[in-house]
């Protein structure tokens, strides 16, 4: 059990290994391109701010998410998974009970 754990946190930490760099990427070059909007002063662009703000914040945060928090839930419900399905699996070994045949009846 223990090394089918081991196998699939290896390939968790391997999908993020091979996703990092272009989520990361996407999310900065997307951060830095909505900074000349954010950081506007003129009046036509006062409507616009918040918007540009809460769009470069929001790419940030759901970045991190994806990248630390989505993996670690994954393996937080694989290892929730296999822990129920032990104990589930030792107390239906335990719930059955042989059949015992009755002396006084002939076979």
């Amino acid at each position: 059990v223990q090394g089918l754990a081991r196998a699939r946190r290896g390939k968790v930490v391997g999908a993020g290994r091979r996703r990092f760099r272009p989520i990361l990427l996407t999310s900065v070059t997307t951060f830095f391109g909505l900074m000349p909007m954010v950081l506007e002063t003129s009046m036509q662009a006062r409507f616009l701010i918040p918007m540009a703000i809460s769009i470069a914040f929001g790419v940030m945060f759901s970045t991190f998410i994806i990248l630390l928090l989505v993996p670690a839930l994954y393996v937080v419900i694989e290892d929730a998974t296999s822990l129920s399905s032990w104990i589930f699996r030792d107390a239906d070994a335990d719930s059955e009970v042989p059949e015992v045949s009755d002396p006084s009846t002939p076979a």
